[in-house]
Order: C-alpha cells, then structure tokens, then sequence
C-alpha cells in the first residue's frame, strides 16, 4: 500500500504525515500528559505539546517534548495496534510498516492462520480496478464502509491467474505453473495459503475428459468464501464440473458437499457466522462440520414459497443474496415478465421486460419478506457476486436502489432500480462498446462485481 509514512522512528522527533491522521487520534491521550498550561500568576513553565510539525504551533512560549516514539513500550503500541486491527486489517498494516520496534509489537499478519484468518480478512475492502495501465500489477481497493481507496502493488498476479474475489475480500488464484493448483492471496497482508488442487473433486471420467483442461482457471469458479473461520475452512462452488466443495489449508484434497447438483447456487454470501446460498427452491446454508461420520452438508434456512410463488427460469432469472448491513439480509430475485397484448398466445407481438422483487430475509421466522425499502442504501448486484454501500459515504449514488453489474444482460439498457417506486434509472452505455472504460463510482462498482476474475487482474 502506497502512503507517506515516516520510517524515521529512531529520532528524537517523529513527523506523522498528513495520511496518518488515524495514528494522530490514537495518540491523542497520549499527548495530554506532556501538557503543561501557564499558571495564574504568568509563571513560564511551559507547554508541552506533540506537534506534526514545530512549524505548525500556534504559540511562541512552547517547548517541544522530544520522544523516541522508536522506543514505545510494547505495553501501549500492542494496544494502539489492537484498536487500528479492529477497525481495519490496513490501518494495522500500516502502523507495523512504521518502523522495526512497533513492528515487532505487533503479530505478523503473515503469520499462522494465513489470509483465511479472521482477524485479517480485508472485509470491507473490493478491489475495483487496475490502477494504470502502465503499472500492470497495481490494482486499486476501495473501502466500502469508509470510501478511501488505495493502490496497492500485486505482483503475485504475474504468476498467478485471478479466478474470483471472495466476499472477505480474498483472491482465489490459479498457479500458472502447477496443473489445477490453487491459492488464496489476502491483498492487503500480501500472505499466500494453499489450497488443494481442484483436480481432486474430478472423478477418473472427469480427469480423461479434454474439455476439463489442464489448469485452474479451466474450472468456472461460481463462488468462493470463508466457511468458518475458526479453523480457516474454505468454500468453493464450481459450476464446470458443478461440485460444491470445501477444503482447509494443509488437506490434500477438497471434500465434496451432498447436494442436489440440479440446483443452481447463486450469491455465496457470508452472513452471521454462516454461508448462505441463494436457490430456487429455498435459500441453502453450509454446515461445514467435517468428521468421518458427519460430511459437510447443506440445509434449508428459508423456505422460498411466497404468494406470487417464483416463477423460475435459469436461462433468465436469478436470485442475489446481499449482506445490506446492520445485520440484514437481503435477497433480490432478478425475472423477465411478458407484456401482454391483445393475443392469449406467444406471437411476435408479445414484450418483455425485466423486472425485480426485494425481500427481506427473516431467518428466525424463516420467511420472506416484500420490501420498499433498501434501509437507505444502495446494493450492487452481479450474477455471483453483491456488495452494499451508504450514500452517505458515497453521494453520487442513489439509496433503496439496485444497481446492476456488467455481467446482467440487461445493463446496456437498465442501470438501476428503484425500489420505492419500481420505477428503473435507464442506462447511458453504449452497447457493446469494446473501448468502454468505468468512468463513474456506479460503472466501477458494476464493473468489480462481474464474476469472472480476468476483468480485474
């Protein structure tokens, strides 16, 4: 990650730069006990006051306390460490890039547990885009809590190809020099962790087939997360061949999940300390214990009959799971209705239209239910792939709307909807541009939702 940070912490001095502000809050009780007023009676005893710069103190009777922030004590850089780590993994990041001592406060991010462990998932972070054309390996992150966005440089992509983004903001990789073989890279830590080779949920009729390949990226990746944090298991939905399977760091090979393979999965979204999938006939949650006698499985949360009940197409319609925040969970169902004309029947005469549903999903009552309203925010919705964001964060977009990604066919002629009104926010892309770049926060967002990873490495 690119800022400007002073490394410079064996001086007398430290100068926090202006990107840090997030230190300078930390420190800020820290500094009231170097501060010393003027007594009543005009006595010079000084104050003493941390300042970015000596040039910027307002008073001319100061005295600079000089400190060797190098030789903070472990005791209150651990903590400071602590507080930027809940927050947010790249604050933390940042802080132990400041010089060796904090750094060696601070446990490696690198270390045990891997991109998978909890504490240093990057889950408010997206990666949106290339930063330049000229830095092939520079992407840029966006924080979809905060609205600040980094570059930061990714050289593993050079040997790697990039297959999907996980909810928590991982990148599931495919080894360019190893037959099938698999990572997951946590961008923001630079911390790789292998994963069993997807060649092992092939049967031997699978693996003679040609159509199957022979790297990774031959398998269309549909949706990848973290299963379970506590012991970094992972989850991949495969649609060519379609298999569902988890597996964790270190195990020879994925283990497959028991489902009905005629159901298509849509929108793997972590929730609640759970995965949760999206179905035709009801929305599907992961129970990842593995023992010989109880194999990962998958269970009905909610039961998807509603009044109208779905009328499903696979070729046309689509459900998304969205994690709206503030512990709601949101499914959107994505349809294409006829316009009747004056004919009974199908003719040439007939329209179509696209159409969409909110629901608000209830897994207590296990129900769901219609809603008007996305709680103010705005959802961004793609074919594997959701993300939720404030307008008040980010202004230029609209709340209760649902934006569509580039992988919807219909986004050439639908940029959003609204979901107060139904009525729909028409889109100014031109169809088929091949020279199209996103040029607005609503065709970047569209744009890192697409499934296919290719895009954005």
């Amino acid at each position: 990650m690119h800022g400007k940070v002073n490394s410079g912490c064996r001086g007398r001095r430290v100068v926090v730069a202006g990107t840090m502000g997030w230190l300078q809050s930390l420190l800020a009780p820290l500094k009231k006990l170097w501060i010393r007023m003027h007594s009543a009676q005009r006595k010079k005893r000084g104050i003493y006051i941390l300042y970015e710069d000596v040039k910027s103190c307002p008073c001319e009777d100061v005295q600079i306390l000089w400190r060797d922030w190098g030789n903070l004590a472990e005791g209150p850089a651990g903590l400071i460490a602590e507080r930027l780590l809940a927050a947010d993994v790249a604050d933390y990041v940042r802080f132990r890039a400041v010089c060796g001592p904090w750094r060696r406060c601070c446990a490696s991010p690198r270390g045990g547990g891997g991109p998978v462990y909890g504490r240093f998932l990057p889950r408010r972070w997206i990666m949106i885009d290339k930063a330049s054309p000229a830095a092939a390996r520079r992407h840029r992150f966006l924080n979809v809590a905060t609205g600040e966005c980094i570059h930061t440089d990714l050289p593993e992509l050079a040997e790697h190809d990039l297959l999907m983004v996980t909810p928590e903001g991982l990148l599931l990789l495919s080894r360019k020099d190893a037959p099938h073989g698999v990572r997951l890279l946590n961008p923001l830590t630079r911390h790789l962790t292998e994963l069993p080779p997807f060649a092992t949920v092939l049967t031997p009729e699978q693996r003679n087939d040609p159509h199957q390949g022979l790297r990774g990226e031959d398998f269309r990746v549909r949706g990848v997360a973290i299963a379970d944090t506590s012991s970094s298991t992972v989850v991949a939905y495969l649609k060519s061949p379609t298999t569902l399977a988890v597996a964790k760091p270190g195990d020879e090979r994925w283990t497959k999940v028991d489902f009905d393979h005629r159901l298509m999965l849509y929108s793997t979204v972590p929730f609640a300390g759970r995965i949760y999938y999206a179905t035709a006939i009801g929305i599907m949650t992961l129970e990842t214990t593995i023992s010989s006698d109880q194999p990962p499985r998958m269970l009905t949360a909610v039961d998807t009959t509603i009044d109208p009940p779905f009328s499903f197409c696979s070729i046309s319609d689509s459900l998304h799971l969205v994690d709206n925040g503030g512990g709601e969970l949101i499914l959107v169902y994505r349809t294409i209705r006829r316009v009747r004309d004056d004919y009974d029947y199908y003719d040439d005469h007939d329209e179509f239209r696209r159409e969409y549903a909110v629901y608000r999903v209830d897994l207590d009552s296990r129900l769901l239910i219609p809603a008007r309203s996305l709680s103010g925010r705005a959802v961004f919705i793609g074919l594997s792939r959701s993300v939720s964001i404030s307008p008040s964060t980010f202004p230029s977009v609209t709340g209760d709307t649902v934006y569509l990604g580039f992988d919807c066919g219909e986004k050439t002629k639908i940029s959003g909807y609204h979901v107060g009104d139904g009525s729909i926010e028409h889109s100014q892309l031109i169809k088929n541009a091949s020279w199209f770049k996103p040029s607005t926060l609503v065709d970047c967002l569209s744009w890192c939702i697409k499934s296919n990873g290719k895009q954005l490495g």
